[in-house]
């Protein structure tokens, strides 16, 4: 071959990895003219180039508005560039530890395009445990740590891998369908671990967080496993954080972007709230508190252990209603609990935690979303926001929901769209972005529950302690924002000027509602999701219901 045809080939070679490169710093898909501009490159040559990428899986070509990305063959070969990679070596110290912490059986599985396999194992020292999995195939719907591993991936990549054994997962009883056992995944992509009970092998039971790549990818994941009789769901759900921890060093150890676990500091000279505990049932992220119509009962719920609670400000009890799909806001209405989740718009029997009758779902051809938080109007609307659960900016929405079950979009362009509330003459109503670090005010129509003329009435600033999270408003106009890794729930005036700031025993507050019965107190939800393990032996009362005394 002469010297100029190499050349030749490989300036041909290098243009070809130039588009690439291109492709990946983009966040979305690109058009033609975009590649030639950048790149410098002729319409022919980029086309022909992208063409060639296309035939081979690098590219993947949208004809619908004829744009460019990056191909799952890429992703497939940055699959086996960290198999080959020496992820035992990363991972094990952190396995050595959680062995011997718990004594139980610590696993470590790869993602391979068409599943998952064991590449290492320490036994369990107990006289009851599992045979040894290593080389075996993982159950990738039944496993803990098959669906730590898979949970994590696009929804359409997750669906692909499960095609095949869509009537095997019927066929269990455990899921009607892929898109139950899809929203079940997306549950465990949002605590950050998965649990098993004596659903892969009888007996067993499992916890197991994912291991991830550079590109924050899932790649492999690490497991904890023994007998049901030693390890029941409270337990598990106990071992999760311990979990995270080790797969996010190990994480870090091979080069990966784990997802981010919270351990900021309590900021110093945060004034000291004068608390009690209403509930402590460690709420993984306990959300949406609000009151009943009569004012003497509390409801929230825990969006990533699927619960509904119910707790009666007289005499102290709490009943609480387990759920199967994520249930992220509640109120009381007259025909019964209102809900949103990934399963929809619900109502569901406050005596029995059953559903009663299904509203729809007004985003249920967008997958990738989920609902947040929402709340009731005055005449009886349900607002509630949604989000991609990527959090791709501008994904969210906010929806109105009328008595009749029918819904609207108020408002589209949103990213995490959080609390809400009305100001006591009901001409104002308040949203927070929580990624926009941003306090809304809109104009209110009551009679037509429309929204008008948005804008800042607070911004939070970036140095800041925490992020705005959950509201609530009192008689007098005064705005509570719950502040998630703030430490505190923050008072602003009417004008959103700054008044005082409440401490908080545990870093995640998530929202609060305001009762002056029977006298004046915030009552305040929290989370314990994804913080640090030093944090939560510090601070146990994280994911527990408090209430802070207000003066009268």
């Amino acid at each position: 071959m002469t010297e100029s045809r190499t050349k030749a080939r490989s300036a041909t070679l290098a243009k070809g990895l130039e588009i690439l490169g291109y492709l990946g710093s983009r966040n979305g898909p690109v058009a033609l003219k975009a590649v030639t501009s950048a790149l410098g490159m002729t319409k022919p040559t980029a086309h022909r180039l992208l063409a060639t990428l296309v035939d081979h899986g690098m590219v993947r070509f949208d004809p619908a508005d004829n744009t460019y990305r990056l191909g799952m063959r890429l992703f497939e070969l940055s699959r086996q560039v960290w198999r080959d990679f020496d992820l035992r070596g990363a991972a094990a110290d952190e396995m050595r530890k959680l062995h011997s912490a718990t004594r139980e059986t610590v696993s470590l599985a790869v993602l391979a395009p068409d599943g998952g396999t064991y590449i290492d194992e320490l036994q369990s020292v107990h006289h009851l445990r599992e045979r040894s999995r290593v080389g075996r195939r993982v159950a990738l719907w039944r496993s803990a740590i098959g669906k730590a591993l898979i949970a994590g991936l696009s929804h359409g990549e997750r669906q692909r891998i499960l095609r095949e054994d869509a009537d095997a997962v019927a066929r269990s009883g455990r899921y009607a369908d892929l898109e139950e056992l899809a929203r079940h995944l997306d549950l465990v992509n949002a605590r950050g671990y998965a649990i098993e009970v004596d659903e892969d092998l009888p007996g067993i039971s499992g916890v197991a967080a994912p291991i991830m790549d550079h590109r924050g990818i899932t790649v492999a994941a690490i497991g904890l496993s023994g007998t049901t009789e030693r390890l029941d769901r409270d337990a598990l759900h106990r071992l999760g954080p311990s979990v995270i921890e080790a797969t996010r060093i190990a994480s870090l150890q091979a080069g990966g972007a784990p997802r981010p676990v919270s351990n900021s500091p309590r900021p110093r000279g945060l004034p000291e709230a004068e608390i009690s505990v209403l509930a402590d049932f460690g709420d993984l992220i306990g959300e949406s508190p609000t009151l009943g119509r009569d004012g003497r009962v509390l409801y929230w719920v825990d969006i990533c252990r699927p619960r509904i609670f119910r707790h009666d400000l007289e005499t102290g009890e709490t009943d609480m209603f387990p759920q199967k799909d994520m249930v992220t806001a509640v109120a009381e209405t007259e025909a019964g609990l209102l809900t949103a989740g990934t399963a929809g718009i619900k109502i569901i029997d406050p005596d029995t935690g059953r559903v009663v009758d299904d509203l729809g779902h007004p985003e249920s051809d967008i997958p990738t979303n989920r609902f947040n938080d929402g709340k009731l109007d005055a005449s009886g609307n349900f607002w509630v926001g949604t989000l991609a659960f990527n959090l791709a900016r501008g994904a969210g929405s906010l929806h109105r929901v009328g008595r009749d079950g029918s819904a609207a979009m108020a408002e589209s362009g949103l990213t995490l769209p959080n609390g809400m509330g009305w100001s006591p003459d009901g001409r104002l109503m308040y949203l927070v972005d929580t990624a926009d670090r941003t306090l809304f005010a809109y104009d209110f129509d009551a009679r037509e529950g429309a929204i008008a003329n948005r804008r800042a009435l607070i911004r939070f600033p970036d140095d800041m302690p925490g992020s705005p999270d959950g509201l609530d408003v009192d008689p007098d106009g005064n705005i509570f924002v719950a502040m998630w890794d703030g430490w505190a729930v923050l008072k602003f005036a009417p004008d959103g000027s700054f008044v005082e700031a409440y401490g908080t025993p545990f870093p995640r507050p998530t929202s609060c509602v305001h009762t002056t019965w029977p006298r004046p107190r915030l009552l305040v939800t929290s989370s314990r999701v994804r913080v640090a393990v030093e944090i939560l032996e510090t601070y146990p009362l994280s994911g527990a219901t408090i209430e802070i005394n207000l003066p009268s």
